[in-house]
């Protein structure tokens, strides 16, 4: 009896966890899709998307990678409103001591969405990415754009206050971008060919994606060269996958060293591991995806989702969560009903 209660509790805490981080990721998406769907098309777009380094251990090696995007989207006057009483309060005063406040205009707003790790100190969080979004207005003098080359330091952050948290927990974030010749319909995939789909963008082609630092910062072949107006993909894929931070108590962790030649290792408790179609787990900096699990060994390949096989200490952790899938339709041109 004992044993049956526990198990209907331990499905019950499955059940609530992945709703949990299901509503997490939903809600990220949400904030994500809605920048993307508000692209600006014109002459004063843009959009950068590449993948940053960080040497989250201090071995003096690069070995975590996220993605970072930067947008320009258009907006209306409730969101430059917002933004010019955030950057700038308003402070002259009438005759009877009320705030003047300047009457907001529908513009144009730059956006930030980035990545950096949760900690360089915790083994068990380094692993981990905080997400992090910041916006300006297109042209305000008063704050540098977050486009300029001086924008982001040495180590890859933005200035102090130029962006906020929106999530921790954060596993993994891809954001794919399939321009007019990428076929999608079979699933998105990143080929050699021109029905290829991009992991980084370019809209200008100005060479801002480093291919030095990741591959996958190469530009798409095919591409469309900006004359007049910025270049922008024609739907964009975002996959999210988070893990809470209360769930890492429960993880399990590996039992002996591993080498870069290893296809399995020993947990010391494989009862949660994930296991089907397209599983994934994270130890340290490495993706492995789960081939296998027999008893408290786990069958793997090696070096997945764009990381390289490296050597792991004994009692690492092995991280996994839930992953959401969203695809967003961009519009690549602007209807103008003026009939003037």
């Amino acid at each position: 009896m004992f044993q049956l209660v526990d198990r209907s509790l331990a499905t019950w805490r499955n059940g609530e966890t992945r709703r949990s981080l299901l509503e997490m990721s939903s809600s990220v998406q949400e904030e994500l899709a809605a920048d993307l769907a508000g692209l600006e098309p014109g002459a004063r777009g843009d959009l950068v998307l590449e993948w940053v380094a960080f040497d989250t251990d201090g071995n003096g090696t690069l070995e975590t990678k996220w993605p970072r995007l930067r947008l320009v989207r258009q907006a209306g006057a409730a969101d430059v409103e917002r933004i010019v009483a955030r950057d700038a309060p308003p402070r002259a005063e009438k005759d009877d001591g009320s705030l003047v406040v300047a009457p907001a205009s529908p513009g144009l707003v730059e956006v930030l969405w980035m990545v950096a790790p949760a900690s360089f100190k915790d083994r068990n969080a380094r692993s981990e990415g905080l997400l992090w979004r910041g916006e300006r207005l297109v042209g305000d003098a008063r704050t540098k754009s977050l486009f300029a080359n001086d924008f982001f330091g040495a180590s890859n952050r933005p200035p102090a206050g130029a962006t906020e948290p929106v999530t921790g927990g954060l596993l993994w974030m891809e954001i794919l971008c399939a321009s007019h010749t990428s076929i999608v319909h079979d699933g998105w995939e990143r080929t050699a060919g021109l029905d290829s789909v991009a992991a980084s963008w370019d809209a200008w082609g100005k060479g801002r994606p480093d291919p030095d630092v990741h591959v996958w910062n190469e530009p798409l072949l095919g591409l469309a060269k900006p004359r007049e107006r910025a270049v922008l993909p024609r739907r964009v894929r975002i996959e999210l996958e988070l893990e809470r931070p209360i769930d890492r108590v429960r993880r399990t962790v590996t039992l002996d060293p591993m080498e870069t030649g290893d296809g399995s290792f020993r947990v010391d408790d494989a009862r949660h591991l994930p296991f089907g179609e397209d599983r994934y787990v994270l130890i340290d900096a490495e993706w492995m995806k789960v081939m296998s699990i027999d008893g408290d060994t786990v069958g793997v390949q090696r070096a997945q989702r764009g990381t390289t096989a490296v050597l792991h200490e004994a009692r690492a952790m092995v991280h996994f969560g839930e992953r959401l899938v969203r695809e967003v339709p961009v519009a690549t041109c602007r209807e103008e009903w003026d009939l003037r």
